[in-house]
């Protein structure tokens, strides 16, 4: 029955908050009532440990402190993770690219495959390789290829979601037959692995499908793609998929 120690609460619950995704920080709104009544409407657990916490006090100053920091925390943490599950899917793909160049009988495997976003971030893809032999598209053996790499930590490969910037998109556009999307689900940090792929999406396929710049005084940057990604699978070369070696 005795009041919860509010300090070590608020510990707990910014540990908590910083860590992990909880969906509900998109109602966060610096007014008490608004922020309350869409996250009531959403997940009323929640709603009561943050009044325990005495978290909704926004004419506090160390409140509205500790909702700067969870904030800042919080982004900085999703930032650090969404650049590990990338650098993951990379590692995938290029590893994936030498074992099936070597396959294809073009060797040594590494004069034809370069993880070109380890050199710089300003090529427009991820990897430089050939088509090879295995790879069912219209291009000779030798023909180079430029491959940008979508990682997920969600196994939904129904519904894979990612997203293309527009230099990136200005480079398949340079390269229209060449160019490709490695997409990598269920991305497993620790194992550096994921559950499936590469599924192998051209470029030339989502063509009527992007932004086109139609305003003078406005510009599109990024684009979110959501797609059924199951009918690119492509199996070639023996895949590192979770719970293998």
């Amino acid at each position: 029955n005795d009041d919860p120690n509010i300090d070590a609460l608020r510990a707990i619950l910014f540990h908590l908050i910083s860590y992990h995704n909880f969906q509900w920080l998109i109602y966060y709104d610096s007014d008490p009532e608004i922020f309350r009544a869409y996250l009531f409407d959403n997940d009323q657990e929640w709603t009561n440990l943050l009044d325990n916490a005495k978290l909704f006090n926004f004419d506090e100053p160390c409140v509205n402190d500790w909702w700067n920091r969870v904030l800042a925390k919080y982004e900085d943490y999703k930032e650090k993770l969404k650049k590990a599950i990338g650098d993951v899917g990379e590692k995938l793909t290029y590893e994936h690219e030498l074992s099936r160049i070597d396959r294809d009988g073009f060797k040594p495997a590494k004069s034809f495959v370069k993880w070109a976003s380890l050199i710089s971030d300003r090529f427009g893809y991820d990897i430089l390789s050939i088509k090879g032999k295995s790879l069912p598209f219209d291009l000779n053996d030798r023909d180079k290829i430029q491959i940008e790499v979508k990682s997920s930590d969600i196994s939904n490969i129904e519904s894979f979601r990612f997203y293309i910037s527009k230099p990136e998109w200005k480079t398949a556009l340079n390269n229209l037959q060449s160019y490709f999307f490695y997409c990598w689900p269920g991305i497993n940090l620790e194992k550096e692995s994921a559950i499936d792929g590469p599924f192998i999406i051209p470029a030339k396929e989502l063509e009527d499908h992007m932004p086109k710049d139609t305003s003078p005084i406005s510009e599109w940057s990024e684009c979110r793609c959501v797609l059924d990604i199951s009918k690119y699978r492509i199996t070639a070369v023996p895949l590192k998929v979770a719970g293998t070696e």
